[in-house]
């Protein structure tokens, strides 16, 4: 049961960060319209993402060998978290591109201490259907991305990012008593 409840935790942790990267495209032309950006700059706004994403995750991982995987998860949710709340005050585009970057920053760890964290605590024989779960939400994120984006830019560009907020603060809770 604990080890379900562990995978639970990851796995949504891991679907908060894999769908940031599927659910900004249908936002894309309106946030290009209401910051007045070109073409080139709005793609900054997916690449700046991946690219903080890239970086952080062999420091995330060195970082939750040194410090644990517990306090790294929780970071990186928590990092996350502020860069969506940056990303959806934004006053300017370079506040929205910073919001990204800290977003993929706190995302890049969320996968490799999950993965750290399912080496530690499941057995050899389960270690592989539960990666195999992890790996699995990458797939489901890139499926219902777009479309709760889509959803949720019927109400507002911002609502893409506000739905973290209350994702990451349960994750956090979820995370603090689990692993």
């Amino acid at each position: 049961m604990s080890r379900n409840r562990t995978l639970a935790v990851l796995f949504f942790g891991v679907l908060m960060a894999a769908l940031d990267i599927a659910i900004i495209g249908p936002a894309l032309p309106t946030i290009q319209q209401v910051f007045g950006v070109d073409e080139r700059s709005i793609a900054w706004v997916f690449s700046i993402y991946v690219l903080m994403n890239l970086v952080s995750t062999p420091l995330m991982a060195k970082l939750s060998d040194i410090y644990g995987r517990r306090s790294v998860y929780l970071a990186d949710v928590a990092l996350f978290g502020l860069g969506s709340v940056i990303v959806m005050l934004s006053p300017s585009f370079a506040f929205l591109l910073l919001g990204r970057a800290i977003q993929g920053l706190g995302a890049g760890g969320i996968f490799p201490v999950a993965s750290a964290v399912i080496g530690d605590t499941f057995p050899p024989e389960k270690r592989g259907s539960a990666l195999g779960m992890l790996g699995a939400v990458f797939g489901l994120a890139f499926i219902i991305g777009p479309i709760l984006g889509g959803l949720l830019l019927l109400l507002s560009w911002h609502w893409i990012f506000a739905v973290n907020l209350p994702v990451a603060l349960v994750l956090m809770v979820a995370a603090w008593r689990t692993l």
